[in-house]
Parts: C-alpha cells; sequence; structure tokens
C-alpha cells in the first residue's frame, strides 16, 4: 500500500535554489556586521546587541576556542593543564576531551584565536546551505530564525567546540545517505565526535540500520577503541571530567535535572530535599515516557518518508538533544543542534495531509523557536520584573518564568523522544527485537527506505 505521507509539491526549481542561499545570506550578513563592529568599533555596540541577545560576551570574541588553544600552548611548556593553565586569558583548566591536545596542530596557539573562531564561524554558515532548504520564504523565515537564535550566535561568538562537532555529525549525516560501504564513514566521524565531547556516542545508535554482522562490528570496534582509550588515558580522562563545572538549575542550561532539583533547592527548608529531587525526576521521566508512548502512534498513523537529508538530520538532531538533556548539564549554546532538528519538522509538516499531525508538528515547531530565543525572553522577563513596585515579587515572576521554560523543555525532548523512537524502531535490529519481545513499544513496522 502507497503510504500516506507524500511529498509536497516543490517551488520552481529556480526559486528553491534561490531559497537555499537566503538562510546563509542573512547569517553572513550579520556575522559580517558584528565582525566589523568588533574590528572598526564601536566595540560598546558590539557589546551591546550581544546582550541584547540574552547573554554576556566576553571582552573579546571565540573566548571558548581560545581556552583549547591556550591548553595546547601550555602543554607544550610542559604545564599539567589540567590542573591550570597561564596561557588563558581566565586561567581555566582544560575540561574537554584530552583529544583535543592531539590532534591541534603544533603551530597553533592563542595568536591563532581569531583566525580559528573565524573559520569555524564561515564554515558553519557555509553548511547552512545543505541543511536549511525552505520550500517557502515562511520556511525561510522560520529557519533564519532559527539558525541565527542566541544560542547559536552564543556557540559562534565563543567559537565553542560544539561548533566543530556540529560541523563532523552534519558531515555525518551525509554521509549516512550514501551506499553501503561509505555509508560506514558516518558511524566513524559520529564516533569520533564522541571522542570530542561524548555526547554524540549516543549516535551510535544508528548502527542498528545496517547488517546485523555489519552493526555487530562496526559496534565491537567501537567499543574496543573505547576501551582502549579509557584504560590508557585514563589519568587525563579522569582529571578533564573532574574540571567540567556545574551550571545553575536555573539560567543558562537545559537538563532533566533543572526542574526536579531546582525545585527541590526552592524547597531547601524542607528536610530531605535532595530525596525529593530524585523524587521528582523519577516521576518526570514516567510522565515523559508514557507520553512518548502515546504520541508514537500518532506518527506512526502518518508513515513520514524518513529518506529526505531533512529527515535524516531530524532524527540525528533529535537523539543528540534528548541524550544530552538526560546525561547531564548543557549550557544554552548546544542548542545549536536546533538546526538540524527544525527543517525536518517543517519538511514532515509541509508533507503530511493530517490535520492531527500537522498540529503535534506545528507545536513542535513553535516550541523549539521559543526555546532557541528563550534567553531574550528570559532577559525581558527580568527586565519587567525590576518594574514591579514590589521587590518580593521580582523572584515571583523570574521563578514562574523558570518553572514555565522547564516544563516547555520537558515537553519538546517528549516529541523528540517520539520522533527517534519513531525512526528506530523501523530499523532491521529493532524489528528483530520486536519480533523477540513484541510486548515492547519496539512493534514490528515497516522498515524505511
Amino acid at each position: 500500500m502507497a503510504p500516506k505521507f507524500f511529498a509536497a509539491s516543490p517551488p520552481a526549481a529556480g526559486r528553491k535554489a534561490a531559497y537555499c542561499f537566503v538562510v546563509p545570506g542573512i547569517a553572513l550578513l550579520l556575522g559580517g556586521a558584528l565582525a566589523g563592529l568588533w574590528h572598526w568599533g564601536p566595540h560598546s555596540l558590539y557589546f551591546a546587541v550581544l546582550r541584547s541577545l540574552g547573554f554576556g560576551p566576553f571582552r573579546f570574541p571565540f573566548l571558548d576556542i581560545h581556552a583549547v588553544l591556550a591548553a595546547v600552548q601550555c602543554q607544550r611548556y610542559g604545564i599539567d593543564v589540567y590542573l591550570w593553565n597561564p596561557c588563558d586569558a581566565l586561567g581555566r583548566p582544560h575540561v574537554y576531551s584530552p583529544l583535543w591536545l592531539r590532534i591541534t596542530p603544533d603551530f597553533l596557539n592563542t595568536s591563532a584565536t581569531t583566525a580559528v573562531g573565524l573559520g569555524l564561524g564561515l564554515v558553519f554558515i557555509a553548511s547552512l546551505a545543505t541543511v536549511c532548504r525552505p520550500a517557502t520564504g515562511r520556511e525561510a523565515l522560520v529557519l533564519a530564525l532559527t539558525a541565527l537564535s542566541p544560542m547559536t550566535v552564543y556557540a559562534l561568538e565563543r567559537a565553542n567546540t560544539d561548533v566543530a562537532v556540529f560541523l563532523l555529525i552534519l558531515a555525518g549525516c551525509g554521509l549516512g545517505r550514501t551506499p553501503r560501504p561509505w555509508r560506514f564513514g558516518a558511524y566513524a566521524l559520529y564516533f569520533f565526535a564522541g571522542l570530542l565531547k561524548y555526547y554524540p556516542l549516543v549516535l551510535l545508535v544508528l548502527i542498528a540500520r545496517e547488517r546485523r554482522r555489519d552493526a555487530i562490528a562496526i559496534g565491537a570496534t567501537a567499543g574496543c577503541v573505547l576501551l582502549v582509550l579509557a584504560v590508557c588515558g585514563r589519568s587525563e580522562l579522569a582529571k578533564a571530567l573532574a574540571n567540567i563545572p556545574s551550571a545553575s538549575y536555573y539560567t543558562g542550561s537545559f537538563s532533566a535535572l533543572n526542574l526536579p532539583f531546582g525545585l527541590a533547592d526552592i524547597l531547601n527548608g524542607i528536610h530531605f530535599h535532595r530525596l525529593v529531587g530524585v523524587f521528582l525526576l523519577t516521576a518526570l521521566v514516567g510522565i515523559a515516557a508514557a507520553r512518548t508512548r502515546r504520541t508514537l502512534p500518532l506518527l506512526d498513523r502518518a508513515e513520514p518518508d524518513w529518506r529526505p537529508f531533512e529527515a535524516q538530520c531530524l532524527v540525528v538532531g533529535a537523539l543528540v538533544l534528548v541524550g544530552c538533556f538526560f546525561a547531564g548539564q548543557n549550557i544554552d549554546y548546544r542548542g545549536i543542534y536546533f538546526v538540524l532538528v527544525m527543517p525536518g519538522l517543517l519538511l514532515l509538516r509541509r508533507a503530511t495531509p493530517q490535520a492531527e499531525v500537522r498540529r503535534f508538528l506545528a507545536q513542535m515547531i513553535a516550541t523549539v523557536l521559543f526555546i532557541a530565543w528563550e534567553p531574550v525572553w528570559r532577559a525581558a522577563v527580568r527586565a519587567a520584573a525590576f518594574a514591579l513596585p514590589g521587590a518580593a515579587l521580582r523572584p515571583r515572576g523570574e521563578t514562574l518564568f523558570w518553572l514555565g521554560r522547564e516544563l516547555v523543555w520537558w515537553g519538546l525532548i517528549t516529541g523528540l523522544a517520539a520522533v527517534a523512537l519513531g525512526y528506530l524502531r523501523r530499523l532491521p535490529l529493532f524489528l528483530d527485537a520486536s519480533a523477540a519481545f513484541p510486548n515492547i513499544w519496539l512493534r514490528r513496522r515497516q522498515q524505511p527506505g
């Protein structure tokens, strides 16, 4: 039977080609304007623009890639950069994977901060032409708002290592659509990205789309390499992990821990408030799992076509964000992965004729936009709170906004988990599991093309 999920009629070829350059073109113009402000001044306007996006810039751009280059430079001087790093402008010890110290070329040091940061930003902007391919002007606006959101600008202004990892993952998405054995290169890129920032290792679950023999070989190889690296570099790895700072539950981060443990901290007058946090986390996970299970049949009725590039990026972005959300606290710049998620959501909504599914996807799109621009809303709420006449009302307004934001995050992650599971349970290895264990979620479905 033909699938119900039809592709929408594309616009004229010329218009469609032009739309592909709308988002990177806007990004290049705005990025060039910011670079011009920094280079020719006034710097005060540069800082004001970035503060209006809800985050505080450092006194010079590309602070995070500066930290990596500083660690590499100081290590060459024989300094243990996991303990202290005098080459860094803030004296920060190295918090990233030890692999960064191995792969960074010897000729790079802190004097290359601007060049490396600009290079990362330009490659990211160029990559937008491959993933942000709108079919209409409205879609171009939505994609531009996503790609140029405060979270993405934050990552680019800091030249955070997540930008480099994003580019590796995007390249993996492209290789993932090639025939076997070239497709195996996608898993190599995901694995390499995982060695750099850990969380992309969740993408190795996609080996389930391969034949059992290939999947076992890839999984075993990755496992052996991880074991060897963990054993040989356990001392450095332990120090790097210990240096990862804890983020606030209330501002500048997203995590499954924020809502339950943030509430527990608010209730710090109650005995065993940390135990309350664990209880709330367990309850939230249970509610999210139930909601995900209810959402899966909705996506099944649409019978989506997972073959388009945007759909594949959606699955990858959903896996990354869900994995990050439950693995630990994430600074806001990790919202850069909304750039992978949004094009797929727009494609699915454009293609499906079912009103119920379209409503669900529209809610997901609106939620992504809200979260992506959350730093601006948060700053606006803080400014409005200071304008209130009663000092006691100010923290309550910010707390209510924080509570709403965290609930929206849980709703978004639930939807993304349903999207990822809707794809995964159609893969060969999951189909075999559903045949062996028919009572679990992995019901037998048509294998994706």
